[in-house]
């Protein structure tokens, strides 16, 4: 058993977690917990330990820029309450490849599984498209964060995985659902979920509305999240409501989405009267607030933001070692910027400035975020990179002279003992060349051609010692001689046979002028 939740939840190699009841419990019903980082690899002894519940463990999905697994982490904002049904039947209706498990607290996991390791960016981004489009959760893995593992102490769970007929499933049956859900990338790519909308505009709203809209609320806050609802409905319609419709909204609402309505005479004489004086800002700072996500939501504290980025057609980029460039048509002019020039508003006037196009100062709103720096937000969030001019290197341009540059100057034959000093020690019979992690680190120092040393050592396809007998070092990386470097090794003197003469000797010429 064990040994196939190693395999299911394979990830990074070198720490786990462990967590421990504090015996305490939030104002939401979450169980608050102390955790202790271990670094040292998941084991099947491990996940035995995890099962009979004596140890609890958690995983981080992510080895170096991939993973194999990926969760959507539903906290709900009311833990003893919570009813995961909605979520199995969303799942279910809309064919998602997601197995969904209770957490410790009482939340859902929704897994993701695949059949083989893949960037880490690809996973995550239809993850985010489906909590976006569906669940409204916090975090999403990976996320450089472990994640507590299903079945703890496994023959009295509560921490069990959800079929698709909302049914508790044993581990057994739960490892032959991962089986039957697991995918390939490719299949993950070609998922088109038709659009999950409760209502128009749906996916406009501000988070906080959404959330108590698809889930009942039962904290406090109450009378500023129904004016945040009354907030909602004047920018649907442009504030063309009465004060009566508005009125009306409200008292439907607040049965809808409070276990525990307001008394409607508070409704009545104090939220909708605000309401109704025009008042369009929202209150932010509730236990629902998301600021973040709000930010860029037409409905949300994003309002302000004009529609200008409508104007920004066919935005693209293309990524070197050293900086990214932004492509846009606007105006009718195809414009390059950079970071620089994206940094502040005058930057990016002066930019345009240069194509003949003269950049109106967008209006600072008395609150919420700046408009400007929404719309630069909009355009790397929207811009796709261009394939056609895509940075390629394949140890090439930068790169290749930078690392023909680091062996180059590091080279040392066959003296092991020198790999403390910062050098690359080539094994002049083998060809490899032998070198410690913090050599290059400390060669690449501030230099972006490379993002990390794992970076460069993938690229090269270089190999990890833990400990390197010939010198006694530890964590040294190994590679054959790259081609592209300079250099070979030093010719051995070539050794006269014993006894041979030479021509310094006379019996090297006896015998030679016989007649």
């Amino acid at each position: 058993m064990e040994e196939h939740l190693l395999k299911i939840f394979e990830g990074n190699s070198d720490l786990f977690i462990t967590t421990s009841s504090t015996g305490e419990v939030d104002e939401r019903g979450k169980v608050q917990v102390k955790t202790i980082t271990i670094h040292e690899p998941v084991t099947s002894k491990l996940w035995k330990d995890h099962l009979e519940g004596k140890q609890r463990i958690g995983i981080k999905p992510e080895r170096d820029d991939k993973c194999r697994w990926g969760c959507i982490d539903v906290d709900p904002h009311n833990y003893k309450d919570y009813n995961q049904k909605k979520i199995v039947d969303i799942i279910k209706e809309f064919q998602l490849p997601l197995i969904p498990a209770r957490s410790k607290s009482g939340g859902l996991h929704l897994f993701l599984f695949l059949d083989d390791w893949y960037p880490i960016k690809d996973v995550i981004k239809k993850l985010h498209q489906w909590n976006n489009d569906f669940f409204q959760a916090q975090e999403i893995f990976p996320m450089n964060k472990c994640l507590n593992m299903p079945y703890f102490k496994m023959n009295a769970t509560t921490e069990f995985a959800y079929n698709d007929s909302n049914t508790p499933m044993m581990i057994g049956n739960f490892i032959d659902y991962v089986k039957k859900k697991t995918i390939s990338l490719d299949q993950l790519n070609k998922i088109k979920v038709k659009d999950y909308e409760p209502e128009s505009d749906w996916k406009q709203y501000p988070p906080c509305c959404q959330k108590m809209i698809s889930e009942k609320w039962s904290g406090n806050h109450r009378n500023d999240l129904l004016f945040n609802i009354g907030v909602l409905e004047m920018k649907k319609t442009d504030g063309n409501l009465s004060k009566k419709e508005i009125t009306n909204i409200l008292l439907e609402r607040n049965k809808e989405i409070f276990t525990t309505p307001l008394d409607e005479r508070e409704v009545v004489n104090t939220v909708a009267n605000s309401v109704s004086k025009k008042n369009y800002n929202l209150r932010c700072n509730t236990p629902l607030c998301d600021k973040e996500k709000c930010k860029f939501r037409k409905l949300g504290i994003g309002s302000q933001v004009p529609d200008l980025i409508d104007d920004f057609d066919e935005i693209t980029f293309i990524r070197t070692p050293t900086t990214i460039e932004f492509t846009f048509n606007f105006q009718g002019e195809k414009i390059v910027v950079n970071p620089e020039d994206m940094k502040d508003e005058k930057s990016f006037r002066v930019k345009l400035l240069k194509y003949g196009i003269f950049w109106m100062t967008l209006p600072k709103p008395r609150s919420g975020p700046s408009p400007f720096e929404m719309l630069m937000s909009t355009i790397v969030k929207k811009a796709v990179e261009n394939e056609q001019m895509k940075f390629e290197d394949n140890i090439g341009e930068q790169r290749y002279s930078f690392l023909k540059k680091f062996f180059e100057n590091h080279i040392e034959e066959d003296d092991f003992k020198k790999l403390k000093d910062n050098y690359v020690v080539l094994d002049s019979e083998t060809n490899i060349c032998y070198f410690k992690r913090i050599t290059f680190e400390n060669f690449l120092g501030k230099n972006k051609v490379f993002r990390s040393a794992n970076e460069a050592f993938n690229l090269l396809g270089c190999e990890r010692l833990d400990y390197h007998p010939g010198s006694g070092e530890k964590n040294v990386w190994y590679v054959t001689m790259p081609k592209f470097v300079d250099y070979k090794p030093t010719a051995p003197e070539p050794t006269k046979k014993k006894n041979e003469p030479s021509e310094m000797d006379d019996e090297f010429h006896t015998g030679k002028f016989r007649t």
